[in-house]
């Protein structure tokens, strides 16, 4: 038996994300998404079907190398109901392929909102409400945002890059300063 110590990247839609930024967005392309333009240097954004629904999806590179790091999904809009099933049906989904996640609910911030005694009190999703799932290669969020969902992935290796290059950014500014 033979371990490897070779990291694995994140995969977003079975593509590694990993690679310079224009290059992963090309692997995207070839899976049918559609690149828009964008304001921002290190940021490319595509439209396309992800989990049968049609999608934002920006992805994010580091400002130095523009190595792909982060891919953000927007979920299309919905009413109040349908956007607490499907982040209770993506949350099933996700505890599927990467185990339990660590939720945090923004209910539960608010003392009045606590009624344990109520029957049948069902919790109610709300902004800010996320379940964050933890693998060896990244991380990945399903957050509730205002009227629709976002999932967040971000992968660790190239998240390490970009921590790398924004120290050494801001060491060279303090130089500059000094």
């Amino acid at each position: 038996m033979s371990c490897s110590s070779k990291k694995e990247h994140l995969l977003f839609n079975n593509v590694p994300i990993d690679g310079h930024l224009d290059k992963f967005a090309s692997e995207l392309t070839k899976l049918g998404f559609i690149r828009s333009d964008s304001a921002t240097k290190n940021e490319i954004i595509l439209h396309g079907e992800f989990l049968n629904k049609d999608c934002t999806i920006n992805v994010w590179g580091t400002k130095k190398n523009n190595v792909a790091y982060k891919v953000i999904v927007g979920l299309p809009g919905e009413v109040p109901d349908s956007l607490q099933y499907s982040f209770e049906k993506i949350q099933k989904l996700y505890a599927a392929l990467y185990g339990i996640g660590e939720s945090r609910y923004q209910q539960y911030r608010h003392p009045e909102r606590l009624l344990f005694n109520e029957p049948g009190l069902k919790r109610q999703i709300r902004k800010g409400d996320y379940t964050r799932y933890t693998t060896d290669s990244g991380y990945i969020t399903v957050e509730v945002e205002e009227g629709y969902i976002s999932i967040t992935y971000i992968d660790k290796l190239n998240y390490e890059i970009r921590k790398r290059e924004r120290e050494e950014e801001n060491k060279k500014e303090l130089n500059e300063d000094i």
